[in-house]
């Protein structure tokens, strides 16, 4: 930064002070203009919001500079909702620049999901700002909190694609990185339906991948009335061989457990190979 060298002699930030923005905009107008961007980094980071506040305003300082670069690089340091609140009251339109985007992209949004900061989502969301929830939902699933999640869901309706929990339920099951207590949480959002039938079996599938399928096809068996979801057959075929059809040598340990749970449960064993029904007595 252009304002280090004098940073590391001083020893702090402390010589930007007010009677400092004030000289040098008075006796050096030009160049004050020149470095106010960089002053307001340095007050900013420092978490001088006031002092900020004078030079963005006196300076007549454009905050959407490089094109979003220097807000993006802002918010990456300080990822607060007070930054937030700054950057708004010192004319950053937060819909407009969303929009135009300059910043709020792909990058910072899933940092912010993964991190389960709600607290800046919900000040963009109040701000009338889209966020691309399903997308987001995607990393939710395997890196982020069952309150983030509610948070995503409930701000999708507000966009073109909606996304239901039955939708989330088939999004979570085809993710083997999905976190348990995220997958448990989506199921009690849930209501029994096929889509319970198509995620069982598609838990079992993908058992090999997923150290924790087992629990969540558990969750599910354990929810009222999954009995009657659970053994219903897909396109005539019934869940055991749906399963069967997919089984290799490699995945049958796997997959076992499983196709004992859906004879447990009153499916038909036809079609089940002997050496299937051996490993499931």
């Amino acid at each position: 930064m252009v304002l280090d060298p004098i940073t590391e002699l001083v020893g702090s930030d402390a010589w930007i002070s007010e009677n400092f923005i004030r000289a040098l905009e008075y006796h050096r107008p030009r160049l004050f203009i020149t470095l106010a961007p960089y002053l307001v980094w340095t007050l900013l980071l420092s978490e001088r919001q006031r002092l900020a506040s004078m030079v963005a305003t006196h300076s007549h300082l454009d905050l959407c500079i490089l094109n979003g670069q220097f807000v993006r690089d802002l918010l990456e340091n300080k990822p607060f909702v007070w930054m937030l609140e700054w950057l708004e009251s010192n004319g950053l339109e937060m819909h407009d620049f969303h929009q135009q985007e300059k910043c709020f992209n792909m990058s910072i949004l899933t940092s912010w999901v993964m991190s389960s900061r709600i607290d800046l989502l919900s000040f963009l969301a109040q701000h009338h700002t889209n966020l691309p929830a399903r997308s987001l939902l995607e990393y939710a699933l395997s890196h982020s909190t069952p309150e983030t999640v509610d948070f995503l869901v409930s701000h999708s309706s507000n966009n073109q694609n909606p996304i239901s929990w039955n939708d989330l339920l088939m999004m979570a099951c085809t993710d083997a990185m999905t976190r348990l207590d995220v997958f448990q949480h989506v199921v009690v959002n849930t209501e029994p339906s096929i889509v319970w039938t198509f995620a069982a079996c598609c838990l079992a599938s993908h058992a090999m991948l997923d150290d924790n399928a087992y629990v969540k096809f558990s969750a599910l068996r354990n929810s009222s009335n999954a009995e009657q979801w659970l053994t219903r057959s897909l396109r005539g075929r019934t869940p055991i061989e749906c399963l069967c059809e997919r089984l290799t040598y490699e995945n049958m340990p796997y997959m076992s457990p499983f196709i004992r749970d859906y004879l447990a449960l009153g499916v038909s064993a036809t079609g089940m190979p002997s050496i299937v029904a051996i490993l499931c007595q």
